[in-house]
């Protein structure tokens, strides 16, 4: 009765950042699968990245947990970028200012909960792309973008909201940049 997107970005970029950030995500499914809730398996998470702490390791995590038979989302974020809720010709933003994981013993997670209609889209991008976008402006512009994209599928909306990105930056990459997109519609 309930879906879950989730995401990580490990710290800087590359084969390590990649393979911190693949292991939280393998543990945290793991953690779900076994009944976990998602603050539980976050938790659970950041104890295995404290204990094997490296100078400068840290992942973010950014989970979406929609309840099937609601439309009701719980988003928990630690040091994660902001989501985007896309409703027509609206887009919301969730933000975090809360820490990555790793880095304390004792982590505090933001969480937010939506209730998602017919026809939403969810939008969970990494830093990376925020950080592609004008300076201080960066989730407005994502905002604008996102409006102006009109795809009805998830994998072309996170296709063509990251192409629109990268022409921002001049289709330099400074950093890792991910795209989930999700739609919900009623069966």
């Amino acid at each position: 009765g309930r879906f879950v997107l989730g995401m990580s970005d490990g710290m800087g970029s590359g084969i390590d950042a990649a393979k911190e950030s693949g292991m939280v995500v393998e543990l945290l499914e793991q953690f779900l699968e076994s009944g976990f809730s998602d603050e539980t398996a976050a938790k659970l998470v950041n104890s295995a990245l404290v204990l094997k702490r490296k100078d400068d390791m840290f992942s973010t995590v950014d989970l979406c947990t929609i309840d099937l038979y609601t439309g009701m989302c719980r988003f928990l974020k630690a040091g994660a970028a902001t989501t985007f809720i896309k409703r027509d010709q609206w887009v919301e933003a969730i933000s975090s200012t809360s820490m990555a994981l790793g880095m304390v013993d004792q982590v505090d997670f933001e969480t937010a909960s939506r209730k998602l209609y017919h026809g939403d889209f969810l939008i969970m991008v990494t830093d990376g792309v925020l950080d592609a976008l004008p300076l201080e402006k960066e989730e407005e512009t994502m905002k604008e973008i996102i409006l102006q994209v009109h795809s009805q599928a998830p994998r072309e909306l996170g296709r063509n909201i990251l192409e629109r990105v990268l022409a921002y930056s001049d289709y330099k990459v400074r950093d890792d940049m991910t795209v989930l997109a999700a739609g919900i519609w009623k069966k």
